[in-house]
């Protein structure tokens, strides 16, 4: 399980500018920004966030009124609107420990959307965890001191590696069963060129026995061919055991489609070689056609699930587009994209990578720093 960010660092820096700037407002501002003070420490966050938009009509560019506004947001999941709060709270103030506050809770705005984005866009997790390093990054340039700021830091560099190695995991099994695919995909291509050779050998005996009548050489032939058949019987179905299994689809009880079509082909291989054992070359051949359409129709199915495994392995990699629907006209255009995309994305995981190495770097500098001369956080924050 990744760790997570606690609400310990940041309630501890909120607390301390919802009460400073009572000094600086009198009157009905001071008490509406007290009434949201007392009901944000109740947990009653709508109510404080009403309090504030309310003292900020009489104080719209107040830096403070902004940052608390971010915090009862960020305490409502609202990530998003807490981030824009604390982002204009950051550009209004001149205060640099108000600034700093203010980046450190960016940071932890970013945090939480990278846990949201963990289960289903793991790009956008790294995106979003890159956004936060930076933001804590900023906050301790601002207050070196500022220790929270260096711990989530490295909570966020641990969530950032562990899913830089989801995501090559995931690559890496994207490739395998791309492989395993083609190679299923090369098995049933040979499964169904023999099988239009046996019903053309079918066909062909068949026309003979038609013309000449039948006769000994002949009958030795249609064993031969019922033999063949029944081999084909037994590789279609070894096949359709070791048929790979599309990555991120439910399993299905009956099988994937091309599972079942290759299990209704062994089906009519079946009724073809018996037809053929029986000397019966006429009554065997629908079953051969209805046997290499079923094989032909399997090999349609596993590339579609090859198409799949390729586009997921794309939206993985930050490319949304996708190849189906796009028309010839509008496909230049939309490779274009996507290779601008795909180098976006490259760019932007090289970027990651570079964050983790940078901070290692902080780190050891900040242990440096701390083995020498140690200073506290300021319990007036």
């Amino acid at each position: 399980m990744l760790p997570v960010l606690t609400n310990r660092a940041f309630l501890l820096f909120m607390y301390g500018v919802l009460l400073l700037p009572l000094t600086a407002y009198a009157g009905s501002m001071a008490d509406l920004i007290e009434e949201g003070n007392i009901a944000y420490s109740a947990g009653e966050y709508k109510k404080a966030l009403s309090a504030y938009e309310e003292a900020s009509v009489e104080a719209p560019e107040s830096p403070v009124i902004y940052f608390n506004k971010g915090g009862s947001l960020y305490q409502m999941g609202d990530y998003a609107a807490a981030t824009d709060a604390f982002e204009k709270a950051a550009l209004k103030t001149k205060d640099s420990r108000l600034e700093a506050k203010s980046r450190f809770n960016l940071g932890n705005c970013s945090f939480r959307e990278a846990e949201r984005q963990q289960d289903s866009d793991l790009n956008k997790a790294l995106e979003a965890l890159t956004k936060s390093i930076q933001h804590y990054q900023g906050a301790l340039k601002l207050a070196p001191e500022f220790r929270e700021a260096a711990e989530n830091i490295e909570v966020a560099r641990l969530m950032m590696k562990n899913i830089l190695d989801a995501v090559n995991k995931q690559k890496e099994a994207a490739q395998q069963q791309q492989e395993a695919m083609g190679q299923a995909a090369k098995k049933i291509e040979e499964l169904i060129e023999r099988q239009q050779q046996a019903l053309d050998r079918n066909q062909q005996l068949d026309d003979e026995r038609r013309a000449k009548g039948d006769s000994e050489a002949l009958r030795k032939q249609v064993q031969d061919l019922a033999k063949e058949q029944r081999d084909l019987q037994t590789e279609t179905e070894e096949q359709t055991k070791n048929m790979p299994k599309p990555a991120g689809q439910p399993s299905l009880s009956e099988g994937t489609p091309a599972e079942k079509h290759l299990k209704n082909a062994e089906k009519e291989q079946n009724a073809a070689a018996e037809h053929l054992e029986e000397n019966h070359t006429s009554e065997a051949e629908p079953n051969q056609e209805k046997a290499l359409k079923e094989l032909k129709e399997a090999l349609e199915s596993l590339q579609g699930d090859q198409d799949s495994v390729g586009q997921q392995e794309e939206q993985q990699q930050g490319n949304q587009q996708g190849r189906e629907g796009v028309s010839p006209q509008e496909g230049p255009q939309a490779q274009g994209e996507q290779q601008e995309e795909q180098a976006v994305e490259a760019q932007f995981m090289e970027d990651a990578h570079d964050i983790l190495d940078e901070e290692k770097d902080n780190r050891a500098q900040r242990q440096m720093q701390a083995a020498g001369a140690y200073k506290d956080v300021d319990k007036d924050w």
